[in-house]
């Protein structure tokens, strides 16, 4: 089949549906251009794990999908200075006083660009800081956010470009807060199923879950890094991430496999899981590690990057499909 696009509407949102012979993913703007859906069209199965109401995705944003996070994950205090500037950032974690996940997972982005080129479906979305007085309160600087979504064959491709519009540097930090179905077949159960991740070290955390600056290894990291059943096991954790730069998703039930990629700049990752019995798993790429600009570290090693005016800078990652061969 050739692959399309169309309009749709989804939980009364207005949203992009685009789909080839392998994959179907629906994609809502307003939602913080949110890339709610992605369907498996060989076995019929949703990968992502998608809201049933409206109301169920707008009381947690972050647990559907695959939102955008800018800045991603926590700062302490909400609070943190860089060169001649100090930014406040509103706490909305208030049990551990920190501010969490940024603020563009949750606006409205505009669509730019939906098109079918070389047999591939490019969508492209964007967001301009200057529309929201309440960034502009706590990031005084102008900038303008793209998102490309690239359909091609048996993976999506997502490339985010910041742009400094301002006449001032600032640090930036992306990641997507990508929330998988876990397990993902009908039938399964937690044991059927397995993730690994490309971990080198894992950062200590203190009781707000913001890292102390440590960093450690054990032997759940070799586990990790072969594949392991995560039931019962709670993760909310940090890891620095090795080579190659991905995590896996293995299901047995159906020979599924989920591999997802990031590049040079998706130096961390944060696995979150709940309590080790939910329904999902969250792998998420992070260009800087939690509270990046408060750690007195190395800019190498944490992430953190500046922009300075009139620059941009764009960051790779990507999600590939395919079944394994049965023995």
């Amino acid at each position: 089949m050739q692959p399309y696009f169309k309009q749709i509407s989804f939980l009364e949102e207005e949203g992009i549906l685009a789909a080839n012979e392998n994959l179907e993913l629906t994609l809502i703007p307003s939602w913080g251009s949110n890339l709610i859906s992605l369907r498996d069209k060989k076995v019929n199965l949703e990968l992502l794990r998608i809201p049933q109401t409206r109301v169920a995705f707008l009381h947690n944003p972050g647990l559907y999908g695959i939102p955008i996070l800018f800045p991603p994950n926590r700062i302490a205090d909400g609070t943190f200075s860089f060169g001649k500037q100090t930014y406040h950032f509103e706490i909305n974690e208030r049990d551990k006083n920190n501010y969490i996940h940024g603020f563009v997972h949750s606006l409205n982005w505009e669509l730019k660009e939906t098109k079918v080129q070389d047999g591939k479906i490019v969508i492209l979305t964007e967001l301009d800081s200057n529309r929201y007085p309440h960034i502009q309160e706590q990031f005084p600087h102008h900038f303008i956010i793209q998102m490309s979504y690239i359909l091609d064959q048996n993976t999506i491709y997502k490339e985010a470009t910041i742009i400094n519009k301002s006449n001032q540097p600032f640090p930036w930090g992306l990641g997507y807060h990508t929330t998988f179905r876990f397990p993902i077949a009908r039938n399964a159960t937690l044991d059927d199923i397995t993730f690994s991740l490309s971990v080198e070290k894992q950062w200590q955390l203190n009781n707000r879950l913001l890292p102390t600056g440590e960093l450690f290894t054990s032997d759940f990291h070799e586990d990790l890094r072969r594949g392991v059943v995560l039931k019962g096991k709670p993760l909310d954790d940090v890891f620095l991430s090795g080579q190659p730069n991905h995590a896996v998703i293995f299901d047995r039930k159906t020979n599924l496999e989920i591999t997802y990629q990031g590049d040079e700049n998706f130096k961390h990752w944060v696995v979150y899981n709940g309590d080790g019995y939910q329904d999902f798993i969250c792998p998420e790429p992070y260009t800087w590690v939690t509270n990046a600009p408060n750690l007195k570290l190395p800019p190498k090693l944490t992430g953190l990057q500046v922009l300075e005016p009139g620059e941009q800078k764009t960051v790779k990652s990507n999600i590939s499909i395919r079944h394994r061969d049965k023995n």
